[in-house]
């Protein structure tokens, strides 16, 4: 490849990259309504509250806090996408919006496993956010609480 042609891809390749800037998604931070929450639904100690909220609250609530790069295409898209999807699995501000008590209970369980796996908060986000990595102690709150509902599910009058 001679000199020339690569200035050309390099200048072509800038012109997309800045181009592709114009199409921005929309970051959001829905209102929360307290009734809605998992908290106006379900007891969750403070401590266990706190640490999901820290490590999961991007994704995971209306609370997301929107970085720099969270603004730049193509990252923005992703950024955004995941954003939305997490929301749409559990938004712990939104906790009514699960389907049925079943699932509800179910994604309640399902919380600690994730934890322990590492699927949740995924690498990605682990990579760019080292402070938000659970400490043992949380991951043993948050699992003890989360594991509780296996024995006594959601709705079924004794609250763990």
């Amino acid at each position: 490849m001679n000199k020339d042609r690569v200035k050309k891809v390099l200048v072509a390749l800038i012109v997309f990259l800045v181009a592709i800037q114009i199409f921005q998604p929309r970051r959001t931070n829905p209102p929360a309504v307290p009734s809605r929450s998992l908290t106006a639904h379900v007891h969750v100690p403070e401590e266990v509250y706190s640490a999901l909220i820290h490590s999961c609250g991007d994704c995971h609530s209306s609370q997301t806090h929107w970085p720099w790069y969270s603004h730049v295409a193509p990252l923005s898209w992703v950024i955004t996408d995941d954003v939305n999807e997490g929301r749409r699995h559990m938004n712990f501000e939104d906790w009514e919006a699960q389907e049925d008590p079943k699932q509800a209970n179910d994604r309640l369980v399902d919380i600690c496993e994730e934890i322990k796996k590492q699927g949740m908060p995924p690498f990605s986000y682990r990579l760019v956010h080292k402070d938000i990595r659970l400490k043992p102690q949380e991951i043993a709150s948050i699992c003890s609480w989360s594991q509780a509902f296996r024995a006594n599910p959601v709705g079924s009058g004794r609250q763990p």
